[in-house]
């Protein structure tokens, strides 16, 4: 899971291989399910601008999703050799740091 920087979404990935965005106060869906993966998602951050989510998953892939003009619209995948479980953002938003299962990280410089 992951929280809007103003607090007002809350975002989650799933084993159903899917990302939602909520409402923390009254539950409510307000995105979603957004459905690129092909596995579980484990991992969630959200971009300092808030404007992209990144999702890590088993099916090795970093998913960037458009949460502020076009919600769930993803932006082309960033694939890898393994299974993605960690995420993150850079303080800049410039770059994404990913974690795998075997140990290693790697950095991406983000497509934007």
């Amino acid at each position: 899971v992951c929280w809007s920087l103003d607090g007002r979404h809350l975002f989650s990935g799933s084993k159903d291989q899917t990302v939602r965005m909520s409402d923390p106060e009254s539950g409510e869906m307000m995105g979603g399910p957004w459905q690129d993966h092909c596995d579980e998602v484990y991992s969630l951050a959200l971009s300092p601008d808030s404007m992209r989510l990144a999702s890590a998953s088993g099916d090795k892939t970093i998913r960037l999703w458009n949460i502020e003009s076009q919600p769930g619209e993803p932006y082309e995948p960033l694939q890898h050799d393994e299974a993605l479980w960690a995420v993150t953002f850079s303080p800049t938003g410039e770059f994404i740091a990913t974690g795998g299962a075997i140990g290693w990280l790697s950095i991406w410089r983000v497509p934007w």
